[in-house]
């Protein structure tokens, strides 16, 4: 592509309001531009080192390049659509290229021309489908609701720019072989919960004869399937993909690239547990469960799970939404069994949950808080017949780092 063969102004497209603020797009898209007058077309990797700073990164773990380029090209499109509908040539991305191509505007007024005949004739089969419609939907006597509120609990994942991540919180387990039999087991320790812990575990139980080593799997909770058909049909509705990743195989230097959402047990969360540090609640390691302090002055309160998990029983559930390092957001849903974690995610994905927590938030602050928590008590047999009631709501935004310790 040479300069000349665009009569358009690089600039005047990214000072524009359908553009939008942003100096990450701007930079990636002077970046294509450049590369592309140089008969250059560049890699996955190399857009990612030279835009994003990321010198090791891999293709086949990250969905980075792809999702900014993806959203680069809905920039463009709105462009044309809006400041630069009178352009004769028009910037593009071809779908899996990351060179730019400068193409020739179709005549709309000669389609127009063409069509005009038919519109009235496609207006009345309009209105006819419809109206169709309109009656089918009165006569089911059912009230369609949106999946989310652009304004409501979901709204900085909807307006955000980033990329989109759901980490899942998975089970640790490692290998344990008896040299002496050559028998091998796999095993779950309840409190080994990162490759970290295991490390500091098998360091202060050496045995003779016995050897252990963390496997290249984890198990997966059961709920995480039903964790990501809840979020898949939330960020599928707000027109966005994301990537998938499992907390053991969660890379830290990814916090600041994308808009998180993390769900699973709280003693699996890994790193993300550190993003409770303003929370007024700690969590217990040693006995499982959660303890609230509103104020030093206060006494604390114990939440602890009850019951059997595969039978009737009462669990306990800590939703935050938080800042990310990066002007990002990182939506946090936890529980002390994994019952906690899936009610809490369901009353953000349900329809008529989510209409009544929201309510419920504004009713107590007068606003929705940017940044807040919300704790639940879960109920339920099984896995499957839960309810849950709403214990606490805080706001986050002016709160300073807790000083609660556990004895």
């Amino acid at each position: 592509m040479e300069r000349g063969d665009y009569d358009g102004d690089i600039e005047t497209i990214i000072a524009s309001k359908s553009f939008g603020k942003s100096g990450t797009y701007a930079n990636l898209l002077r970046y294509l531009v450049k590369c592309s007058a140089n008969d250059n077309v560049p890699k996955e990797t190399t857009i990612a080192a030279e835009i994003f700073g990321k010198n090791d990164f891999d293709p086949s773990q990250s969905t980075l390049v792809r999702v900014y380029v993806y959203n680069l090209r809905k920039k463009l499109k709105n462009y044309y659509q809006n400041e630069g509908s009178k352009e004769s040539k028009i910037v593009k991305i071809p779908k899996g290229s990351y060179a730019i191509e400068i193409a020739e505007r179709k005549n709309d007024a000669t389609i127009e021309s063409k069509t005009s005949k038919w519109r009235w004739a496609v207006l009345l089969a309009t209105l006819l489908i419809a109206s169709l419609g309109l009656n089918f939907f009165l006569g089911s006597n059912s009230k369609k609701t949106m999946l989310v509120d652009k304004n409501g609990l979901w709204k900085d994942l909807i307006e955000s720019e980033l990329p989109k991540m759901v980490v899942l919180g998975d089970l640790f387990i490692y290998s344990e072989r008896d040299t002496a039999t050559t028998m091998t087991r796999t095993i779950r320790g309840p409190n080994i919960n990162s490759l970290q812990e295991f490390e500091e575990f098998k360091s202060k139980n050496a045995q003779p004869d016995i050897e252990i080593g963390a496997l290249t799997y984890t198990y997966l909770i059961l709920g995480s399937a039903q964790w990501i058909k809840k979020l898949s049909e939330i960020i599928l509705s707000i027109e966005s993909d994301y990537t998938i990743r499992t907390m053991s195989r969660f890379n830290p230097k990814q916090l600041q690239d994308y808009n998180i959402i993390v769900v699973g047990m709280h003693k699996t969360l890994g790193v993300f547990r550190s993003f409770y540090k303003n929370s007024y609640f700690e969590y217990d390691a040693q006995n499982d469960a959660f303890i609230y302090k509103m104020s030093e002055s206060d006494e604390p309160i114990v939440y602890k799970p009850k019951g059997d998990a595969d039978s009737y029983h009462t669990d306990y559930s800590l939703m935050a939404k938080v800042p990310g390092p990066n002007n990002n957001t990182i939506y946090l849903f936890s529980g002390i069994w994994d019952t906690g974690a899936t009610q809490s995610l369901k009353n953000f994905t349900d329809a008529k949950l989510l209409e009544e927590l929201e309510t419920r938030i504004k009713s107590k602050f007068g606003t929705l808080p940017q940044y807040y928590e919300v704790f639940f008590e879960v109920n339920g047999i099984d896995r499957m017949e839960l309810s849950s009631k709403v214990l606490h709501i805080n706001k986050l935004e002016d709160v300073t780092k807790r000083s609660v310790i556990l004895e």
